[in-house]
């Protein structure tokens, strides 16, 4: 039992030690290219979105390898700012792969540099990551390019137990954040957006005036850090399926469809407004549905924010517009169960 013991052992190091000349053979055939200088430019500014990058190489091995594509991986066309700057992709290749190989994924194998037209933006090159594929020949290089090596640039949590409520009322509801100062949510019909990217103080939302027709519905919903202002990466809800009955129930839906008349979006795809059943729309006057109020100005559209009508201050909610009633308004203001500001209170 130990002659066998012996002999297997004897085996397996020999095995190991063939794989590792073969191995040691095969990059001895091949040259290692050394250290990779890339220099960055490009049109990013923050309080700008959108904007392309540039990559350069340079230095003793630039006839070794190629600049084989660069994109920017975190663009969601939001502004850039100091806590959020642009991550940046970088696709190289091997000029010839039996020839040279990449023989490093460590950030001391990089030299990374500004352009001189872009060290007034950015304070530096942040190595994230890089990583050797197809044997070698390729090399996925991922950067920052930092506005401010000093600012905050921590990830957003992510809300948790994102669903439908069961009251079948159109509200979404997610766990709380607590680094969080708001949340943004999008409503989706068969996995295409029906609804603008609303912002929301609260853990929950009520999609309801979005929806006039039946369907299978999703929402998603991502955290907005407060002391960053980054963002989290979305968290789809559960499937909501509403029939024709259902939809209607909810008071949204086409007059040609139901006769009940409902929310529409303007055609400037930022104002709504309000059609009655008959075809006609309130102006310079307030409905009720849905259990709140809301207001149109002398045009039909929907308004938002403080407003005054007869001399009595009122507040709406910005996102949704309905009327604020007994509560502080975001602003610290009071307004009594009618909606009306309670001055001094």
């Amino acid at each position: 039992m130990i002659t066998l013991k012996k002999v297997g052992a004897v085996l397996l190091v020999s095995a190991l030690l063939s794989t590792a000349l073969a191995s040691g053979a095969m990059a001895a055939g091949k040259s290692k290219i050394g250290k990779i200088t890339l220099t960055f430019d490009t049109n990013i500014r923050t309080g700008s979105s959108g904007g392309e990058v540039y990559v350069t190489a340079s230095g003793d091995n630039t006839d070794k390898y190629y600049v084989d594509s660069v994109e920017v991986t975190n663009d969601e066309g939001e502004n850039w700012t100091r806590s959020n700057p642009p991550e940046v992709e970088v696709v190289l290749g091997v000029e010839d792969e039996e020839e040279y190989y990449f023989g490093s994924q460590a950030s001391g194998g990089f030299k990374l540099n500004l352009g001189s037209s872009i060290k007034n933006r950015f304070d530096e090159v942040d190595f994230v990551k890089a990583e050797r594929q197809d044997g070698n020949a390729t090399l996925v290089l991922t950067v920052r390019l930092v506005f401010d090596k000093d600012a905050d640039k921590s990830k957003a949590t992510a809300p948790s137990g994102v669903k439908w409520t069961d009251a079948n009322d159109a509200t979404g509801t997610w766990n709380d954040v607590s680094t969080a100062k708001y949340y943004q949510v999008q409503l989706l019909k068969d996995s295409t957006a029906v609804s603008s990217i609303e912002s929301v103080y609260e853990g929950s939302y009520n999609f309801a005036r979005f929806i006039t027709e039946p369907g299978t519905y999703r929402f998603k919903v991502r955290s907005v850090k407060s002391s960053n202002n980054a963002k989290s990466s979305w968290v789809t809800s559960n499937t909501w399926t509403l029939s024709a009955e259902q939809a209607a129930a909810l008071g949204n839906t086409s007059p040609s469809a139901s006769g009940t008349g409902g929310w529409h979006r303007a055609e400037d795809g930022i104002r709504w407004w309000w059609e009655n059943p008959d075809g006609s729309y309130p102006a310079a006057s307030w409905i009720e549905t849905g259990g709140s109020w809301y207001y149109f100005d002398a045009q039909g559209y929907m308004m938002t924010g403080w407003i005054e009508v007869n001399g009595v201050y009122y507040y709406l909610d910005t996102e949704t517009g309905a009327m604020y009633s007994n509560r502080h308004t975001p602003d610290g203001f009071w307004v009594n169960e009618s909606g009306a500001w309670v001055p001094n209170a």
